[in-house]
């Protein structure tokens, strides 16, 4: 399993509490780690810093999509051949890393997706409905069932993400860098990840139910009629 050239990248907003473990977790499986400090209002940036990452920072919150851009550009001109990223919350578990390492290692071209799937039983009810729905209407725009449209813990390859422009600056850049991709003929494939819920909870999202599913709709709307 080579990995020399694989960073990670951690968008992180208000993160303060989650952050460093996520981090020294992360480290077990690849050294080199970008965090993206995304307007945080608390202690994020001091976290990310004490724990030796490379740290971006943005003045004030834009938007998960717009902190997972900069840290393309960021990683494609420091030498990264691929990027994984997952979130700062804790949602993800850095021990699922080896399995994208080694799909990667079998398909070096396809945007690897975390698929929560295995254990969809952990979903709270209202949250697995909102994710089938989405997998059902985001795999008709991409054209191929995909197992869970909504995971961010993903690996992209970095020669897949220098042909992809991409536009938007919240939840929605997901979907979009997909609905690229798949234009392009990139593969898409699915890895399978622990879900993790507490208790029937996720750990804090900050996630806008309404106004962020309203731009994944818009995406994936652009998407059907071609023009994205």
């Amino acid at each position: 399993m080579k990995n020399g050239h694989i960073c990670a990248l951690i968008p992180a907003f208000n993160a303060e509490s989650s952050l460093g473990e996520v981090i020294d977790r992360t480290k077990k499986f690849i050294q080199r780690v970008i965090v993206v400090n995304d307007g945080s209002t608390d202690h994020t940036g001091e976290v990310a810093r004490s724990h030796g990452v490379e740290l971006i920072a943005i003045p004030s919150n834009r938007g998960k999509g717009y902190a997972l851009r900069l840290g393309f550009s960021h990683a494609l001109s420091n030498g990264c051949s691929a990027i994984v990223t997952l979130d700062a919350d804790g949602q993800h578990d850095p021990a699922d890393i080896p399995k994208f390492l080694r799909a990667h290692d079998q398909d070096s071209g396809a945007i690897l997706i975390g698929s929560r799937m295995a254990e969809a039983d952990r979903f709270p009810r209202q949250r697995y409905y909102s994710n089938q729905a989405a997998v059902f209407f985001i795999s008709k725009a991409l054209g191929q069932h995909l197992e869970d449209t909504q995971c961010g813990f993903r690996l992209y390859p970095s020669r897949v993400l220098r042909q992809i422009a991409l536009t938007t600056c919240h939840f929605q850049t997901e979907t979009e860098v997909l609905l690229r991709g798949a234009r392009q003929g990139v593969r898409l494939r699915s890895v399978p990840v622990k879900n993790i819920y507490v208790n029937g909870n996720a750990p804090r999202s900050n996630f806008r139910p309404v106004v962020d599913t309203f731009y994944i709709c818009l995406v994936v709307l652009q998407g059907y009629l071609g023009i994205l």
